[in-house]
């Protein structure tokens, strides 16, 4: 007889409150109980292993001194849209892309991404590069639309100066001769 055939001679009303699986029990749709281990092995999927490391390939200071090197770029392209007119607020973003690129160039044993992974103190690497930019760039765009507006009054100004200066400072030099 089948275990569907068994099943069904043997129903009883009260036979699930009291039931006890043995092995290979499945329900009389063909389902394994819940505590059967196939059931366990159909939801339990297996995962991956974290990968240990031993030693951290990541060198930090040339990694830092590799992002450093997107301040100066990110601070000219910051004023040169500043001078245009546009919109500035993205060279921070681009700044971060770069110095995340460049800290992982630097900072791998071998000089290759292929890891692609950064640590915490490379992230804080990066987040400090992104800030130090982006005010240092804030603070070229001011004194850039400082100069180029107020040339011209500076140079009016420096003219004008001189022109006093002689005129109050000749009748002097002529004194002091004779």
């Amino acid at each position: 007889m089948t275990e569907r055939a068994e099943f069904d001679a043997t129903k009883n009303p009260e036979s699930f409150g009291m039931a006890e699986p043995y092995y290979s029990q499945r329900w009389p749709d063909g389902v394994p109980w819940p505590d059967s281990s196939e059931h366990r092995q159909a939801l339990l999927p297996v995962l991956p292993l974290p990968r240990t490391r031993m030693g951290s390939p990541e060198n930090t200071m040339r990694g830092t001194l590799f992002a450093v090197a997107v301040i100066p770029v990110g601070v000219g392209l910051w004023m040169i849209l500043w001078k245009l007119g546009w919109m500035t607020s993205i060279v921070a973003f681009l700044t971060a892309a770069g110095a995340a690129r460049l800290y992982l160039a630097g900072s791998m044993a071998s000089g290759s991404m292929a890891s692609g992974s950064m640590s915490r103190r490379g992230a804080r690497v990066v987040v400090a590069v992104t800030a130090a930019t982006v005010l240092l760039s804030f603070l070229g765009g001011i004194w850039l639309h400082l100069t180029t507006d107020f040339t011209g009054a500076l140079l009016m100004a420096l003219l004008f100066g001189a022109l006093g200066c002689f005129v109050s400072l000749r009748p002097a030099g002529r004194a002091r001769r004779g």
